[in-house]
């Protein structure tokens, strides 16, 4: 159920941000050019490159709160709270030092290759990254909710963000300055912290008094000196890298061997497909908790098999309807500026049916063990992928990074977990009470 209600907001959230996504792109190439598209691309990016701001800790938060027969008053909870909170600010504030030396010493500039050469860009990079930062430790609220099974909520809460989105660029490009063009993107980084600011007082209010109790400890280690969350963090930390290394990467790979002509038509199909992905995640990630509370109290009775078919077949057959209308729908996206092959349609439709059906087996064996296990498959899925993108994006264009995504996942993870769910199935459908 809870992965229903997970879907349902997600397509309602999805449809809003897709038209308030399209509205946008139009508004950037039509006011600022496919340059400044380009750069709002790369900007808006850098989030998901950043994915693993509690050190991989929250997942101890996501299985507390599941596990937990009163998530208000359990004080080890709390404890688990307090320590991923302190974990948050301490990447939040080095986060912020690496930030301000990159703007001193010019290495934005080089990141954004061709990007960075734009009147404003650097500062531009610099300022959200430090809006990022504001965020990072309020954050918390989003693992609170998951672990509550309250995922739709999130979904629906980060519906908002695109509308923001929307308005700040619009108010942006009011301004006659090519300065103002540089700083779109700050529009979606501040639509994301006011968001995140309304779902932290919403949990906080929920759970109360929760995060109250943590976030007065937080300042004080020696008093509250916390509990372990790292021997969970650690593995869990280097599948959070994965994502960024695998998928966000591909885009900086475009800047720095292609045109940003081929990086506007992978941001204007990723666009689409990332969206559909989007809602494989919200699904997906709703089983985790499902799972952990099944198998906690010896409900867990059949594997994912079904759920990755299933995922996969809905994952391949949108993909399929995109293809049918690619044509005008990139068209009225990106109002006739960017040329869309078909082969970079394909390639997202591969990569994103491949992440539908390896989802549902991750989640699966998203216990301690499992997610040890899961560290060196998906460390060579993202190496794997970031070569073939590095070594198929020079002759296949915005085609190849997703094509060799596809490739790693379905060769370093799929086939792995498959495997170690058959291996460990006595394991994985008992009860931890027995």
């Amino acid at each position: 159920m809870s992965s229903l209600r997970a879907v349902l907001a997600k397509a309602l959230a999805t449809a809003v941000s897709f038209v308030c996504g399209i509205l946008t792109t139009r508004l950037i190439l039509g006011e600022a050019g496919i340059e400044h598209y380009a750069l709002y691309s790369l900007l808006t990016v850098l989030p998901s490159l950043l994915a693993f701001t509690d050190l991989g800790a929250g997942a101890v938060i996501v299985n507390g709160v599941a596990t937990s027969d009163d998530p208000r008053r359990d004080d080890h909870l709390v404890a688990q709270v307090t320590s991923v909170g302190r974990i948050l600010v301490g990447f939040a504030a080095v986060l912020l030092a690496v930030d301000a030396t990159m703007l001193v010493t010019g290495a934005w500039r080089a990141v954004l290759a061709d990007a960075g050469d734009l009147p404003g860009a650097p500062l531009a990079a610099a300022a959200c990254i430090a809006i990022f930062c504001i965020g990072v430790p309020i954050g918390i609220w989003v693992r609170i909710m998951l672990g509550l099974r309250r995922n739709h909520l999130v979904i629906l809460l980060q519906g908002l963000i695109s509308p923001l989105t929307l308005l700040g660029v619009w108010l942006l490009t009011r301004i006659p300055e090519e300065a103002a063009h540089a700083a779109l993107a700050i529009a979606s980084y501040a639509a994301s912290l006011a968001v995140s600011a309304i779902g932290l007082a919403l949990t906080a209010r929920g759970t109360a008094p929760l995060v109250g109790r943590a976030a007065a400890m937080v300042p004080h280690p020696r008093r509250h000196p916390g509990v372990r969350v790292m021997d969970v963090g650690w593995p869990m930390l280097a599948q959070l890298v994965t994502y960024p290394i695998a998928v966000s990467t591909q885009r900086y790979v475009l800047a720095h061997t292609g045109t940003p002509a081929e990086v506007a038509e992978y941001g204007v199909v990723a666009q689409v497909f990332l969206a559909m992905q989007g809602l494989v995640l919200a699904a997906g990630v709703a089983l985790w908790p499902a799972y952990a509370r099944s198998r906690h109290r010896g409900e867990l009775t059949r594997g994912p098999w079904r759920m990755s078919a299933l995922f996969a077949l809905s994952a391949a057959a949108a993909s399929g309807a995109v293809l049918l209308v690619a044509d005008p729908l990139f068209a009225l996206v990106t109002d006739g500026h960017v040329v869309v092959h078909r082969a970079t349609v394909l390639a997202f439709a591969a990569m994103v049916t491949a992440v539908a059906a390896v989802y549902p087996l991750g989640m699966f064996i998203m216990d301690k063990p499992g997610i040890r296990f899961q560290v060196l498959p998906t460390l060579l899925m993202a190496g794997g992928s970031l070569a073939l993108s590095i070594a198929l994006a020079p002759a296949l264009g915005p085609s190849g990074p997703p094509l060799g995504n596809a490739a790693a996942l379905v060769a370093c993870q799929l086939v792995p977990f498959a495997v170690y769910i058959v291996r460990h199935r006595e394991r994985l459908m008992a009860s931890e009470r027995r």
